[in-house]
């Protein structure tokens, strides 16, 4: 790969991160905690299944989160191998720690994911929480960064306000819904197009009935006036 391998940090709101489930993003202003998470920012999950997955170019990778009374188990699948498992449960409430490190990685193309594994040796429904507070990984920043021309945006999804969720064809593979707020003049399609002719021919036939002159609309003396 192209580029310089630093530790890039990406907080938990990058578009990077690919979130499917009811991952709450932006909504945490409410917890009295949620100054302890970098940027006062995390997304978080209480259902089984909910899954965070991120893809990049490059090495190892650290996973950080805060480990609290109310959280449950998760797991993490790296490079499609075995899950590994680990419980979030802890208190009193840590915040900002380790959840995750891959340890030595190849440097090529990697992904990670993240699942909500909330009925994992736990029968306990309140203990159903896990967050992701933000990701250290080795890599390229440029491919982190949309203005540089490494930039994809292929499987970049983002949960908060507004929500953007994904798509679920048969084969479970997640597709994202893209939002864009580019400017632009409005554009007019084939209604458009044929509305206008229609109205066109009606007023060249009405305008013969009635008399009016329907010839070059664009010479000034033929342009009916109303006294």
């Amino acid at each position: 790969m192209s580029g310089t391998l630093s530790n890039v940090t990406l907080d938990d709101s990058s578009p990077a991160i690919v979130y499917i489930g009811n991952w709450d993003g932006e909504i945490h202003q409410s917890d009295p905690l949620v100054s302890e998470y970098s940027n006062m920012t995390f997304h978080a999950s209480n259902k089984l299944g909910d899954s965070a997955s991120f893809h990049w170019t490059g090495g190892q990778v650290w996973l950080f989160g805060a480990f609290r009374a109310n959280h449950g188990w998760f797991s993490i699948t790296l490079d499609g191998t075995e899950k590994q498992y680990f419980d979030g449960q802890k208190d009193p409430d840590a915040f900002q720690q380790v959840m995750f490190q891959s340890g030595d990685l190849e440097v090529r193309e990697h992904e990670l994911v993240l699942l909500n594994e909330a009925d994992h040796e736990n029968k306990d429904p309140a203990l159903s929480w896990v967050d992701l507070d933000y990701i250290i990984v080795q890599a390229d920043q440029a491919q982190f960064d949309p203005s540089s021309s490494s930039f994809s945006t292929v499987d970049m999804i983002t949960t908060g306000t507004p929500r953007v969720q994904a798509v679920m064809p048969p084969t479970g593979t997640p597709t994202p819904v893209y939002i864009s707020n580019a400017p632009g003049e409005p554009t007019m399609g084939l209604t458009g197009i044929f509305g206008l002719f229609v109205l066109l021919v009606c007023y060249i036939c009405y305008g013969e009935k009635s008399g009016f002159p329907v010839g070059d609309l664009t010479d000034d003396s033929k342009v009916p006036r109303i006294s």
